[in-house]
């Protein structure tokens, strides 16, 4: 059995996957472009980072590091933030991270 799909009908299911998955965020997001830096362990070493959205309850951030982490500090001067984050999922060079 094959099922035909037009461009249009996938396309309005894409739109409505991410109205979905907008709902479920608490707290709405700020897009930046911004460079701020992860310390990653006791010895303060830091790792540069892109942050590519921000709320009050976590971060979307880039980074070339293979590894992060699962509790690292986001310092990020442009905002005036320094917190205590959790490695919430990972997926190639981006990271979500929860702030804690």
């Amino acid at each position: 059995m094959y099922v035909r799909a037009s461009f249009s009908s996938l396309y309005e299911a894409n739109q409505n996957a991410d109205i979905m998955r907008s709902n479920r965020r608490s707290t709405p997001r700020e897009l930046t472009k911004e460079l701020a830096e992860l310390i990653v362990d006791l010895n303060g070493r830091k790792i540069t980072c892109l942050v590519h959205n921000i709320s009050d309850g976590g971060a979307m951030i880039e980074s070339s590091s293979g590894y992060l982490p699962k509790r690292l500090i986001l310092n990020y001067p442009d905002k005036d933030i320094r917190a205590v984050c959790r490695l919430a999922w990972m997926k190639g060079n981006l990271a979500g991270l929860e702030f804690i």
